[in-house]
């Protein structure tokens, strides 16, 4: 375990070379509301949507509010990884949808096919199936790229666009040694165990057993095979184009910086803006879900 976590501070020095240091930027608490808890996962609905080549999406609806969230997961996990910020979000302005993209939890697994391309159609089939519209698309680490090809190609659907911890459109390449702890981790809990632990900065016990048990239902062929999606990812030519208000938001990631994610996110897009809290890791709304819903609360209030 010595020789993990010094392998994991390299990382972070190495990659910190991507964009250069940087200072943490204050949060903009403006317009933030605080709403009490009304709804959990555990009155979630399963729904299941066909995509156009023919793959079965599980996709979970909490509430019946009328603004439309779509949540979309990163790497590795499956839609559960929401699970906490569902019990701070989810009440009776919203409607929460949450998919399980292909090769996780309840959706059809594949062999093959584990694309960004291919995870928007998951994403396309699901908000047509749950008739979202004028909706927020919400995406995560991975998800996060996948939310800023999508709303590149569909940009007058939502009326709002919220990224924590994007992945870049340019991707995010790691140095071969990480690269190949990030592939063996697809069939080894205790290499999960190890990211998801370095990746975090308060992470609870059991949190880390909610995260393990999403990773258990994702296919090794789907993590390495969206691993080399995420890590390749190509469309930053693309970004331009989304014209949706969005809003990225950041702790203190060891991998996704706020320096980082200003040039390689913030900028590019024409509407968009950064904010950060600190005391949470990559994992924000798992760690902080009650700042992170709250920081999407006051982004919705303002659009």
């Amino acid at each position: 375990m010595k020789t993990l976590k010094s392998m994991f501070f390299l990382l972070v020095i190495s990659l910190a070379g991507l964009v250069g240091c940087s200072e943490a930027m204050s949060p903009d608490d403006g317009g933030v509301t605080t709403r009490g808890q009304a709804l959990s996962a555990d009155d979630a609905v399963t729904h299941f949507a066909t995509t156009k080549d023919n793959k079965t999406i599980a996709y979970r609806v909490i509430g019946s509010g009328a603004q439309d969230i779509v949540l979309v997961h990163g790497w590795s996990v499956s839609g559960t990884v929401y699970d906490n910020l569902i019990g701070e979000l989810a009440g009776p302005d919203y409607r929460l949808i949450v998919p399980d993209l292909r090769g996780t939890g309840d959706s059809d697994k594949p062999n093959g096919g584990h694309s960004l391309e291919n995870y928007l159609k998951d994403v396309e089939a699901v908000v047509a199936d749950a008739g979202a519209t004028d909706y927020v698309l919400v995406g995560h680490s991975m998800g996060g790229a996948i939310a800023q090809k999508f709303a590149a190609k569909n940009d007058s659907d939502l009326s709002g666009l919220v990224l924590m911890s994007p992945v870049p459109a340019s991707g995010f390449p790691l140095p071969q040694q990480f690269y190949d702890l990030f592939w063996a981790s697809a069939e080894d809990p205790q290499l999960q165990a190890f990211i998801f632990t370095i990746s975090s900065v308060d992470l609870a016990q059991d949190d880390l057993n909610h995260l393990l048990a999403s990773a258990a239902t994702v296919t090794p062929k789907a993590s390495r095979q969206s691993l080399d999606a995420w890590t390749q990812a190509d469309f930053a030519d693309m970004v331009g184009q989304i014209q949706t208000p969005t809003l990225v938001m950041v702790s203190d990631d060891p991998f996704m910086t706020p320096g980082l994610l200003q040039q390689l996110v913030v900028d590019p897009i024409p509407n968009a803006s950064l904010t950060y809290f600190g005391g949470a890791g990559h994992y924000l709304q798992v760690e902080d879900p009650a700042q992170t819903a709250s920081n999407i609360d006051g982004f919705i209030a303002g659009l």
